[in-house]
Order: C-alpha cells, then structure tokens, then sequence
C-alpha cells in the first residue's frame, strides 16, 4: 500500500519533469528554426484592437540571415535584412524603424536561464495549423508577474506556427499564426534583392555591443521577477550626448528565457510632467522621473509583462555608485 501511495506522489512529478525537458527542447528547435529554415509564408498578428498580415521570406545563406517583410495591410511597407549588415526599408516617405524584425513571440528564447522554474509546461496533442502538423505546447507561469503562452511548434522542423499569449483570466492577448506557410523553400540572394526606392542603412555588426561587461551601469532595478536576469546593457549614442557619455541614455534589456521586458534611462530637461502607466494588448509601460545630481531623468519601462509588474520596475530603479562613480 505503501509503495502505491509514494508512486501516485511521484508519477505527477515525473510526468511534470519529462514535460518540462521535452517543452526545453522543441523550445530550442524553435529558436534555432527562426534563424536557420528557410521559409516563406503569409502570417498574420495582433490583438483585439489591431491586426496586420505580412508576407515573409526567410534564409539562412552562406552562414549570413536574410529576412523580406512586407505589410500586406495598412501603410505599404517592404523591410529586407541581411544579417546585421544592411536593411532596406521601401517606400522611403515612411519612417520605418531600421531595426524592425519579424514580430515573432518568444525570438529571444534562452535555453541558458530555468524557465522550468517560473513556468509549468504541459505537452498537448498534435493540431494541424497552415496544413502542417503542428506539436501544442502549454506554458502556465508561475506568479501572477507573467504571461503564459498557448504553442504550436511545426512538428518537422520545430518552426512555431501559432502562439497565443494568455492572460490571467486565460483571455488571449496577443496572436501570431501562419495562414500559409513553405519551409525548407529553395531560396538565393536574389530573393532578397533590393527593389524599387529603397533606403540602404548600413548597420554595424553589434556582436557584443551593449554587453555588460562593456557597460558601466549605474542605473538598475532594485526589483525584477524572480527568474529573470540582466541579459543586455547599452549607452545609446545620441547627438545631444556626444562627448558626454555618462549622460548617454540607457538601455537594460532583462529575460526570463521566455518573456523580456527593457528599462531606458535618459536625463531629460523636459517640463515636469506626470508619471505615466499604459497598456496596449500584451505590452505595458510605466514612466516615471527621478532628480539626480542636479539632472532630471526618465525612467521607463516596457514589456509583455502585466501592468503590476512593469509599474513595480520602474519604480524600483535607482542610481547605484560603482567603481567609485
């Protein structure tokens, strides 16, 4: 009797262990998916205010990623990246950003940090999305300070076909779906050829930029959720800024593995104005101001995270003194 009770109290735990590595490794096949497959697809994202369908293209070659988006609703837009090299943005009256990337939910998953410990995965049955099978995988967080996440990952290559992001009340916020979709598409460079008025931006290879060994960071959250970590720390460059560096505006980009939010801090000679709290579908932002050495800075804080945790962020921000400065 004995035995059958201690293996009813470990056959969950073991089912919840295999769930979680099986969960890590289709998570990983994503992320490497993204930027390895090639693929071309029409998807479509957004939440209940607001949709877009793009047209997307996807490559890996000569070891070099190429990416074409185009915005197949709202204002015509076409964005081509080659690696961190070169981005094209067309029309060129748009003020696109340069930076801009296939919104895809979960890009920046990190097999380094134990999502295991603030999110239980649950593995579901198989489902067919875009005419593929597809592998359903639930996320349900831990705490109330992050969202979970509905998957489903292309059973052949682990390429993520639909996501949901879920709110505490399990209402959807945010959704990503392919509607069409080739993968393993036979793709060259002239795929990706720039066309029509376009506007090159030459972009340096950032590999390392922003690291925070590189950084000094005096400006840090004194409050983040359990399991997330510091994943990045940048001085943005700006006009305004140039010879006076310590007064550069900051970036602290944070991750748990599966969700991110980031932090800027920036001195700022603006009128006082009131500090502000705001959400749209899955992301929210909370600014507020702080005096410092005679300077007034911006602190704000972005990210699908609940408006509770992002207000709790920033308002934890301080200024730390390192290395005697």
């Amino acid at each position: 009797m004995k035995r059958w009770l201690l293996l009813s109290l470990l056959v969950p735990a073991l089912n919840g262990q295999a769930a979680e590595q099986g969960a890590s490794e289709w998570l990983e096949r994503m992320s490497t998916a993204f930027r390895e497959s090639s693929y071309q697809g029409v998807l479509i994202f957004g939440n209940d205010r607001q949709w877009q369908t793009l047209s997307v293209t996807h490559a890996l070659i000569d070891d070099v990623e190429y990416e074409k988006i185009r915005h197949l609703t709202g204002v015509p837009r076409e964005i081509i990246r080659r690696g961190n090299g070169t981005t094209c943005l067309n029309p060129s009256e748009h003020n696109v950003r340069p930076d801009a990337q296939l919104p895809v939910p979960l890009m920046g998953y990190s097999a380094n940090t134990d999502a295991g410990a603030v999110y239980d995965f649950q593995m579901q049955n198989v489902s067919r999305i875009a005419g593929r099978y597809a592998q359903h995988i639930r996320v349900a967080p831990r705490d109330d300070y992050r969202y979970g996440y509905n998957l489903w990952l292309d059973q052949e290559s682990g390429l993520l076909l639909r996501s949901e992001l879920v709110g505490p009340q399990q209402q959807i916020l945010e959704r990503f779906q392919f509607a069409d979709v080739n993968i393993g598409a036979s793709l060259s460079e002239s795929d990706f050829a720039l066309q029509g008025d376009c506007r090159s931006h030459a972009k340096a290879d950032q590999q390392g930029d922003g690291s925070t060994d590189n950084t000094v960071v005096n400006w840090l959250p004194e409050w983040v959720p359990d399991g997330f970590r510091l994943a990045s720390a940048s001085q943005i460059p700006t006009p305004a800024a140039v010879g006076e560096k310590e007064h550069s505006p900051i970036r602290l980009m944070y991750t748990d593995g599966l969700a991110s939010f980031t932090v800027f801090v920036d001195a700022t000679d603006a009128e006082p104005m009131p500090e502000i709290v705001s959400q749209w579908g899955a992301t929210s932002a909370a600014v507020r101001y702080l005096n410092h050495d005679k300077l007034r800075y911006r602190i704000t804080a972005v990210g699908e995270l609940p408006s509770d945790a992002i207000v709790r962020i920033a308002g934890s921000v301080a200024y730390h003194v390192v290395d005697g400065k």
